[in-house]
């Protein structure tokens, strides 16, 4: 895990990266303990960091402080799935109509080159990767908006957002659809469609959030 450690972070941002990387890689998976005592000895490190890694996540809304049992990945339930997609198509959509008024080459260019790597991560079986390269899919539409506070909500919504697609991409055949959406979504960017591009970002959702409250993973399905 040590290896893992980037040298420009500092100490409790390097943990906070490990921490979500064993969360979005299913090692810690929804509803289970982080033992705190564990991290820190495995990472050669005292227990503060860690507390100070776990606190950072909890305010990103990736885990939960409970009574008498410390920090545990938060759990996935009908309820949060559908209040996180309400927000999210409120934040989508307008997203992707401001993103259309700064497209430009680069960002067409850039987009293809997610998608190649997309692409490649599936053949590899990289899920974790496809995760990563969603999130930098995504990640173009809101950086293009030039707006600071849009860009913090997207780091936020995010992260949960990378939570949810960690507990069903890896073992379903919803990651090759999952490839069509984005691959519909660049198609209406590059033809500057707004309607098309539209109708697309909504479809991407709405079979996210539908993939979600069918997974074995939903706390009401087990």
């Amino acid at each position: 895990m040590q290896q893992l450690l980037k040298e420009h972070l500092s100490l409790s941002d390097r943990i906070f990266d490990i921490i979500q990387e064993a969360i979005l890689s299913g090692s810690i998976g929804p509803g289970e303990r982080i033992i705190e005592t564990e991290f820190a000895k495995n990472l050669g490190t005292s227990k503060s960091p860690v507390r100070e890694a776990l606190k950072k996540l909890e305010g990103e809304g990736v885990v939960e402080l409970l009574p008498r049992k410390g920090f545990i990945v938060k759990k996935i339930d009908r309820k949060s799935v559908e209040d996180f997609c309400e927000v999210m198509f409120m934040v989508e959509l307008p997203v992707a109509r401001l993103s259309l008024k700064k497209r430009d080459s680069k960002a067409c260019k850039k987009l293809d080159k997610i998608l190649k790597d997309m692409k490649n991560s599936l053949t590899k079986k990289d899920y974790l990767l496809y995760l990563t390269l969603n999130r930098r899919f995504h990640g173009v539409f809101y950086e293009l908006t030039k707006n600071e506070l849009i860009t913090k909500i997207f780091r936020m919504l995010y992260n949960q957002t990378d939570i949810f697609r960690s507990t069903f991409l890896y073992t379903s055949e919803r990651l090759l659809r999952s490839m069509e959406e984005h691959l519909a979504i660049a198609d209406a960017f590059h033809k500057a469609d707004q309607e098309l591009l539209e109708r697309a970002v909504k479809n991407h959702f709405v079979m996210f959030k539908e993939n979600i409250l069918k997974s074995d993973f939903l706390s009401e399905n087990r």
